[in-house]
């Protein structure tokens, strides 16, 4: 999967970031959606690696997260309606399940 292998950075100037893949599946051990430095610019720590999120539209239950196990990637659905990403000016997700669209930045 072609978006798995894309990768994203966020920093905010203090030694800290947010980084993941396009499909929010955590590959690396450093990626995280808060990491902070605690004595900048180093002694990072992930302090929140991932977020599974979910939404229900026409009483139907949509998993928006996926994850990476030792046994391999969990899938997700999101896959299927996922319509797009846009890393400026920040990350932003762009799903439409059930022809409901669905903006997550």
């Amino acid at each position: 999967n072609e978006a798995l292998k894309k990768e994203w950075l966020v920093t905010n100037g203090l030694g800290g970031y947010a980084s993941s893949t396009v499909l929010g599946i955590n590959t690396r051990k450093y990626h995280g959606l808060l990491v902070a430095s605690f004595n900048p610019p180093t002694d990072r720590r992930v302090l929140l690696t991932q977020l599974n999120e979910e939404v229900q539209v026409n009483n139907k239950t949509y998993r928006l997260g996926a994850r990476e196990l030792e046994s391999g990637v969990q899938p997700s659905e999101a896959d299927s309606f996922l319509r797009g990403f846009i890393l400026e000016p920040f990350p932003t997700y762009e799903y439409v399940p059930d022809k409901v669209q669905i903006t997550k930045t």
